[in-house]
């Protein structure tokens, strides 16, 4: 009989990431509805029925909190895809990051990122979260496309992220223009057009 129960324990998700689940998405709906100025750690405990308690022991405050929230909403729609074509690829995920970005979510990434100025545990969250695994990503397209030719070997990785990237965060946190697919499409054009073999550099 006991080893029945503890096969019966094991099937499904463990409650403890249920509850986890159920937290973030209270937390990605409250940033959507109020910004961060309307989130708070007794609101996602009410709108998630859960505790306060249970809510701290995955992040020590509300930036974290939210950052997390945001994250697990976000990061699954920006992902990069994976053709033929690497430089295709990159260009591709600018502009989905352009598109969800340049609405709402834009609004709530740049409060996260002022959030994080004074909340060390939230820049973290942020960093680690997102900034860090969107950058290796990036890299991975980038080999990719050195890989099979269309980029030269000798490029440095970082500073193509921040001359693909940079602009697009500038947009979102200095906002002077819009920040729309086209625009990233063009951005990527005239970046990678530098970067291909024959324009410069070793080959």
């Amino acid at each position: 009989m006991s080893t029945n129960n503890k096969t019966v324990r094991r099937r499904g998700r463990p409650q403890g990431d249920e509850v986890k689940v159920a937290i973030l998405k209270a937390a990605n709906e409250l940033l959507e509805e109020q910004g961060l100025s309307g989130f708070t750690i007794d609101a996602v405990a009410t709108r998630s029925g859960t505790a306060r308690s249970s809510i701290y022991r995955w992040w020590p405050n509300r930036g974290a909190l939210a950052i997390a929230g945001f994250l697990a909403e976000t990061a699954q729609k920006i992902g990069y895809p994976v053709t033929a074509s690497a430089v295709a690829d990159v260009k591709s995920q600018m502009m989905r990051v352009a598109e969800v970005y340049g609405q709402k979510v834009g609004r709530t990434i740049s409060a996260l990122v002022a959030q994080g100025q004074s909340d060390p545990e939230a820049l973290r969250a942020l960093l680690d979260g997102y900034v860090l695994p969107r950058r290796d990503e990036a890299k991975k397209a980038l080999l990719r496309g050195i890989a099979n030719g269309e980029l030269r070997a000798d490029i440095d990785l970082d500073v193509v992220i921040d001359a693909l990237y940079g602009p697009i965060w500038y947009r979102i946190l200095v906002p002077h223009a819009p920040l729309t697919p086209e625009w990233a499409a063009t951005l990527a054009d005239y970046v990678f057009n530098g970067l291909r073999p024959g324009a410069g550099g070793a080959e």
